[in-house]
């Protein structure tokens, strides 16, 4: 709604590719004109009627790469440089520019600068576009570390790295040392991926038919960490697609690898049980984590080993964090001592954050107000931006207030009768609802 009412009001930007993978050829603009408006670069014009238009440098090139139609052609004088350059439209009473390179700073071959929420920013044109998904669902959340273990002989099994003594039936494993797996995979159908837009394939799930597993771990649960299961026919769907969508960065088991031991965790682990609406999210292409920091009205605790405040965009994590203490949350952080840097948790605590720093961390988590956040993302550019991982949200008070106390003072014996309780009650209603 805010582009298109930027559209009608104002010349505007739209999105620009300076460097297309392969092809300089299909660099474009996309830029819309309220009335007859200019595209300069500083050094060369282009002229354009009111509309919405796509200027490139040869419309052949365009059309062969990206599959579409350009309506004008680069003028003498006019190029994007790969380095960086301000881009301007503007007609007589409007202006609009970007500098990508400086209001963005990260040039790269592939990227497309566009509009997001008003904001600038960019996606690789190579990445997909995968909706965030919800569905209602029963389940449970176990924080590690526990012994767990999949069950069965016919998961598929994506992760940053593998060390278990479980072999799934397909394996998704990032290809960049240090993150392979040593250990001998007898696995017919195993996929070492590696990109050039995604920096790491950091995702951690399993699948089994409609049954979905989603963890912070690399399928070792000595840390801790959280593992939550549950039964989604859509979400199931949705991840199997991502996994066929992934598939195509496949290639060759690399010659030389880190020595990972196989390491599992003790005992069961602490759990519960739930029945609620879950959202997945796919990262980078849908992405609640700010939003969800930023929402938060009476509580906010963020559980990561570490932290980067400084993001790619406006206000970032620092300023979604602020946003939340503005509202007037109680906001604590639950970092790693070995990992977390020390002027983040001291600005952390400037801005009126509660920080807490224990041993051995490393799942990452978010509960803002009456809903729990469980993801495979680092709070950084990379987890947040450039990395493929995932996520779900799960809508509950009694999650919330589960992994709430998994790591911080809040806990007592008693708080495991409340989730046990609020189980029974929702599984209830549950079943009432299905007879209905």
């Amino acid at each position: 709604m805010k582009l298109a009412l930027l559209i009608l009001l104002a010349a505007s930007l739209i999105e620009v590719c300076p460097n297309p993978y392969g092809d300089d050829g299909a660099e474009y603009v996309k830029f819309y004109c309220t009335s007859h408006c200019l595209l300069t670069d500083g050094e060369g014009r282009i002229e354009a009627d009111k509309g919405l238009h796509i200027a490139t440098r040869d419309p052949e090139d365009f059309r062969n790469h990206f599959g579409g139609e350009a309506d004008l052609t680069f003028t003498h004088g006019f190029a994007l440089s790969n380095r960086g350059e301000e881009i301007c439209v503007e007609d007589d009473e409007s202006r609009d520019c970007l500098f990508y390179g400086r209001d963005l700073a990260i040039v790269d071959d592939g990227i497309v600068y566009f509009r997001n929420k008003g904001e600038w920013d960019f996606r690789y044109e190579d990445w997909s576009n995968f909706s965030c998904v919800s569905d209602v669902v029963k389940g449970r959340v176990t924080v590690s570390p526990t012994d767990y273990l999949l069950e069965g002989g016919n998961w598929t099994v994506a992760s940053f790295t593998y060390s278990s003594p479980y072999t799934p039936k397909e394996l998704f494993v990032d290809a960049s040392p240090p993150s392979l797996p040593c250990r001998e995979l007898d696995i017919s159908n195993t996929h070492f991926l590696a990109s050039e837009s995604y920096r790491n394939f950091h995702y951690k799930f399993a699948l089994n038919g409609k049954r979905v597993v989603i963890t912070t771990e690399n399928w070792r649960f000595s840390k801790r960490g959280y593992i939550a299961e549950f039964e989604s026919l859509k979400i199931s769907k949705t991840l199997y697609r991502l996994l066929e969508n992934d598939a195509r960065y496949s290639t060759s088991r690399p010659d030389s690898c880190s020595t990972w031991k196989r390491v599992g965790g003790e005992g069961k682990g602490r759990s519960m049980e739930f029945v609620a609406n879950v959202t997945l999210f796919i990262l980078p292409d849908c992405n609640p984590v700010l939003d969800f920091i930023s929402s938060a009205k009476h509580r906010l605790y963020i559980i990561a080993p570490y932290m980067s405040l400084d993001w790619y965009s406006k206000g970032g994590l620092r300023g979604a964090i602020r946003e939340a203490v503005d509202n007037g949350a109680k906001v604590e952080v639950v970092m790693d001592k070995e990992y977390a840097s020390r002027e983040v948790a001291e600005e952390l605590r400037n801005m009126g954050v509660e920080v807490m720093l224990i041993d051995n961390l490393h799942g990452k988590a978010i509960v803002a107000d009456d809903k729990a956040l469980i993801t495979s993302a680092n709070m950084n550019v990379y987890g947040m931006k450039l990395n493929r991982e995932i996520g779900i949200i799960i809508d509950s008070p009694e999650v919330a207030d589960f992994v709430a106390s998994s790591f911080t003072n809040h806990y007592s014996p008693f708080d495991l009768l409340v989730p046990a309780v609020a189980f029974l009650v929702s599984l209830l209603a549950l079943m009432i609802a299905g007879r209905g």
